[in-house]
């Protein structure tokens, strides 16, 4: 079986994800448009989608027959998304989940195309999980300093759009009424507002005090970075569209040296130094922005920095279009 003859499967036209990944598959040349299929829960609720020139149908994905020649990357949740993955993978389709639907299962190999791509030829099963945004660009900022870490804590500083097209949406619309001199609605699933407004936690909280995307993010940092280093994590949702930002502190297992770390960054894959860091310069790129790089006035032994990148198109879309590229051409 040739590459071309492959198909890249895409589930979910109306994610937040779909756009960016759909735009670096076509700069890429991932796929012909020939190869590409795009499937929604109901045929008729997206309108075809143009990609290198030409117009791509959306098609059902009750009614759509899936096989082992294919690549299906997931870009929803729900009902309707776990059926599609079960019957892929029935089919001997290989699956990349974007969207948390494996989320606590061990047997879904988690994949970050920097850190750990040579366990897609481990893999249990022909299903893989992508990292969350949050957690692939931590552990991609932590990954220069691994054996030197011995615990982190990350506050996460998650845009809008973390929480899908819906929100993104909702942020839209309350931004134009405030902006009339109108009330904003207040989203009833996270109970606040989201525009102008800045969330110490966007989901229910659990016993803990943590909640479940916290523990999520500590759980894939773990899986990427190594079970012996101690996690703790905190997301805060800011009142913008796109692009995410963390404050890292990093424990180190001996007195941290400055100069060496600096070092260490400076050289890691897909890092760009930056003075002062900000979401809005991450925006577009396809780096991981790392900046005021300092020890702690607590620990002699703890760094923190300032991380940021585009959530969207950097850590979910280009990740996914690299492990796509490695299946179509490898497996």
């Amino acid at each position: 079986m040739t590459e071309t003859s492959r198909e890249l499967v895409i589930v979910g036209v109306d994610s937040a994800a779909f756009a960016p990944l759909l735009e670096i598959l076509e700069e890429r040349k991932t796929v012909q448009p020939a190869q590409l299929r795009l499937l929604e829960e109901e045929e008729g609720v997206a309108d075809p989608q143009v990609f290198a020139n030409r117009s791509i149908p959306v098609q059902s994905l009750e009614k759509f027959t899936f096989a082992p020649e294919q690549v299906v990357i997931v870009l929803k949740s729900g009902e309707a998304a776990l059926a599609a993955m079960a019957a892929a993978e029935a089919s001997g389709a290989w699956i990349l989940d974007g969207a948390d639907n494996t989320r606590g299962d061990e047997s879904v190999t988690l994949v970050h195309p920097l850190l750990n791509m040579a366990e897609i030829g481990r893999a249990e099963r022909r299903v893989l999980a992508l990292p969350g945004a949050g957690a692939a660009m931590v552990a991609e900022a932590l990954a220069p300093l691994r054996d030197q870490l011995q615990a982190v804590e990350v506050i996460l500083n998650q845009p809008v759009s973390a929480l899908g097209k819906g929100a993104v949406d909702a942020m839209a619309a309350q931004t134009a009424r405030m902006f009339n001199g109108q009330e904003a609605e207040i989203d009833s699933a996270i109970g606040h507002r989201l525009a102008f407004n800045h969330l110490s936690s966007s989901e229910a909280l659990l016993a803990s005090g943590h909640n479940l995307s916290e523990l999520a993010l500590v759980h894939d940092l773990r899986r990427l970075l190594g079970e012996e280093i101690a996690l703790d994590a905190s997301i805060n949702t800011a009142s913008v569209f796109h692009g995410q930002l963390a404050n890292v502190r990093a424990i180190l297992k001996e007195d941290a040296d400055l100069e060496q770390v600096g070092a260490l960054l400076r050289n890691g894959a897909r890092l760009k130094m930056s003075e002062r860091p900000s979401a809005e310069e991450a925006v577009g790129g396809e780096e991981t922005l790392i900046g005021r790089v300092r020890q702690s006035l607590i620990n002699v032994r703890q760094v923190n920095f300032c991380a940021a990148s585009d959530n969207l198109r950097r850590d979910l879309a280009m990740n996914c279009a690299l492990i796509v590229h490695l299946l179509l051409k490898n497996h």
